[in-house]
């Protein structure tokens, strides 16, 4: 069986990481914490746009890097793999965000010492690439976080 993962909030803590980074940023800024619940993290303060996203831009490399795996996924993720399963790390990196999104990748995935196949990197805000890639590669189980996902595989079947 082919089996496709996701990295972030899938194998990372993307999101506890992102949100600790803004809670710090915006207690630089005097703001006053966390205005909206129920809505992104970029969305939670009370940033004016344009700051948000050059605080993001200037940041989201670093922030990433810093990402630690979840408890476990690596024993499950090799258990996958000695079953005789292969495992394709399909992830939303590839975005100009990144100043080398392989090589950020490669070294991650090294550094916690999960196994893959082959790695695939495409652009995280066209929910409808990563379903194609999921459909070019014959992948049977997609394992992600994002329902967009999930409906864009329905949109390319």
């Amino acid at each position: 069986m082919r089996i496709g993962i996701d990295i972030d909030n899938v194998l990372s803590n993307f999101n506890e990481v992102l949100l600790n980074d803004y809670i710090n940023h915006d207690k630089e800024l005097g703001n006053n914490g966390i205005i909206k619940n129920n809505v992104y993290i970029r969305d939670m303060f009370n940033w004016p746009k344009d700051e948000e996203q050059q605080y993001y831009h200037d940041n989201i490399e670093r922030i990433a890097k810093s990402l630690n795996v979840l408890e476990n996924a690596p024993e499950y993720i090799r258990k996958l793999k000695e079953e005789g399963n292969e495992i394709y790390i399909i992830s939303g990196r590839d975005n100009g965000e990144y100043s080398d999104p392989y090589k950020m990748t490669f070294d991650w995935l090294n550094k916690y010492n999960i196994v893959y196949d082959k790695v695939i990197l495409t652009n995280a805000y066209n929910s409808l690439e990563k379903a194609k890639i999921c459909l070019e590669n014959d992948i049977d189980i997609m394992i992600d976080d994002i329902i967009k996902l999930v409906n864009g595989c329905k949109q390319c079947l």
